[in-house]
């Protein structure tokens, strides 16, 4: 009889441990490799549709100009927050510990908002609107997936608008149905804010391919 229970203590803890290491190996991947999102919203149509699920690259990413990306919205108010925290603590800035534990009682407004937008400018470029078009450095943006007008959305963003380092200046493919760095509600978009590319669109399974 003791020899049975040792058999199944053996086997419950085999089966525990395999699933500890598989869980751990999947929040690992998922946190730093790749991730799958869904596309909630109209603001990439045509190129991306709402519902689709897309595979996102994480590891070694380095964002691009026309790149897909995504991206935290909520990021930068995020980080103000946090400051805030700290400031009331005496303290220069909050342990990773104590973010976590912020984040049971987190705001709302404050909560983690993923958005899907292309990169349209990089640190350093100079963007501007010129009767409809996009100038990057004085120079028309050739963009094959756009055949609309751009516009201002937002009299606080003034043109000509020269990025910031380490961040970039995003805009969806439907831009009269985007709000993105055109609005001063989500401005240029911070690198630490990028979750990654997207690549490979692999939902529905009638539209998978490679994303552009």
């Amino acid at each position: 009889m003791s020899e049975e229970k040792n058999s199944i203590g053996r086997e419950i803890w085999e089966w525990t441990y395999t699933i500890v290491i598989a869980v751990a190996i999947a929040l690992i991947i998922k946190g730093f490799i790749f991730d799958i999102v869904k596309v909630d919203g109209s603001s990439m149509f045509p190129t991306l549709v709402d519902g689709e699920r897309l595979i996102v690259t994480k590891l070694g990413y380095k964002p691009k100009q026309g790149d897909i990306i995504i991206l935290d919205s909520t990021y930068e108010n995020r980080e103000e927050y946090y400051d805030a925290v700290a400031l009331d603590k005496g303290k220069e800035e909050l342990s990773f510990f104590e973010k976590f534990s912020l984040k049971m009682n987190m705001p709302e407004n404050l909560k983690k908002k993923y958005y899907v937008k292309r990169i349209i400018a990089m640190p350093g470029q100079t963007l501007d609107l010129v009767d409809g078009k996009v100038y990057i450095d004085g120079k028309q943006l050739n963009e094959p997936y756009y055949e609309g007008i751009t516009a201002s959305i937002d009299p606080a963003v003034e043109y000509p608008i020269t990025v910031e380092e380490d961040k970039v200046f995003v805009m969806g493919d439907n831009r009269t149905r985007s709000k993105d760095s055109r609005s001063s509600e989500l401005g240029q978009v911070p690198y630490e804010a990028i979750l990654g590319k997207s690549q490979v669109r692999i939902w529905p399974i009638s539209s998978f391919g490679i994303t552009r």
